[in-house]
């Protein structure tokens, strides 16, 4: 069989080929034309003592209500720039169950077998699927996902955490656009079987759920709770889906799992970061190292040189200071000043603020 490769160019958005003899030939192969589209390029340092993971803790595939199979679903993620993923199907709820026959652990099985060629990590979960007041809530870690398929949720609850599963409560403003802690809730987070809340999902988010993390001690999430194709439901070169960045000891399932019940996170939505004040700290300071110059009595000029793809605004003086994705900046500062970072919320009414002294 006759056949030849030809090199595409992009040249003023048009594919444009270089023609050559077709004469005698069975195939002509396009080879440039095959590669998928590119990665979403978005770049986080290490904190101090720390790895920084990019990851997505809930999806869904056709397995439950989703439109994709497992693997593609890794796969997406892989290209998205993610470190983890978990698959996290409805146990109540499934669709497609008349044409696909599986138990609840069979989605993870077939992710996890795409798990090292597309250098992700794959966390196997189950979403528990209650109408509210309970709502709805993913069991991360699990070993078993069909324990989880009982009447009571309660008891699923239980047998989630019986094998050390992380359980973080999904959306709490949805469905009715009220984000209530019920009662159960309380109950739950007392019992320390709530360990985490989903402060931003898809395309909302949930200011008042920011006020339960700060207060309960619950780790902070976001995620894009995906059903669809990802590129078809995200438009990229207008905002990418959210994600929980976590600090971790080590690149695992184990090492997140131990950051997860750490606290260890902080929320990316759009140029919106959400988290403890401790962990945003950390985040700022590891993305936006500077240098005090031109130190003249309580004046000085202070420069930023942005070590990530993250864009921070500053408020300082009344003033507002946009430091983009890998930009550098100087700016006139007082050495008492105290710089307010106006896209980060710890609360729903309550931003990182930290004091020039405190970072001499």
């Amino acid at each position: 069989m006759k056949y030849i490769y030809l090199i595409t160019a992009l040249l003023m958005g048009c594919t444009t080929f270089v023609f050559a003899q077709y004469k005698g030939l069975d195939v002509v192969k396009i080879a440039d034309s095959q590669q998928p589209y590119v990665s979403e390029s978005i770049h986080i340092p290490d904190i101090e003592g720390y790895k920084t993971l990019k990851c997505d803790f809930h999806t869904h595939t056709i397995f439950s209500d989703g439109t994709i199979m497992p693997e593609e679903r890794v796969w997406e993620g892989s290209r998205r720039g993610l470190d983890a993923i978990a698959i996290t199907e409805h146990i109540e709820f499934r669709p497609h169950d008349s044409f696909i026959k599986a138990d609840h652990n069979e989605s993870y099985k077939i992710a996890k077998g795409v798990e090292k060629s597309a250098n992700i990590i794959v966390i196997p979960g189950a979403e528990i699927t209650r109408d509210k007041p309970l709502g709805h809530l993913n069991a991360l870690f699990l070993k078993d996902a069909n324990a989880l398929d009982v009447e009571d949720p309660l008891i699923a609850i239980d047998n989630a955490l019986k094998q050390g599963a992380f359980i973080m409560w999904n959306h709490p403003g949805w469905p009715n656009d009220t984000s209530t802690i019920y009662k159960v809730h309380q109950e739950l987070i007392k019992q320390k079987k709530i360990h985490g809340v989903e402060l931003v999902n898809g395309f909302e988010f949930y200011p008042i759920a920011f006020n339960f993390c700060k207060d309960y001690n619950l780790t902070y999430m976001g995620n894009t709770d995906i059903h669809g194709v990802y590129n078809q439901t995200y438009r990229t070169d207008k905002q990418y889906g959210p994600m929980t960045i976590v600090f971790a000891h080590e690149r695992s399932a184990e090492g997140i799992k131990e950051a997860l019940f750490a606290n260890r996170s902080v929320v990316k939505f759009g140029d919106m970061l959400i988290g403890s004040e401790n962990n945003l700290k950390a985040l700022v300071k590891a993305c936006l190292p500077y240098k005090i110059r031109s130190i003249k009595g309580n004046e000085a000029i202070m420069e930023i040189n942005n070590k990530s793809t993250l864009s921070f605004y500053m408020q300082l003086n009344n003033k507002t200071i946009s430091i983009l994705g890998s930009s550098y900046v100087e700016f006139k500062i007082r050495l008492d000043d105290k710089i307010k970072f106006t896209n980060t919320f710890i609360t729903d009414n309550c931003q990182l603020e930290i004091e020039i002294a405190e970072l001499k």
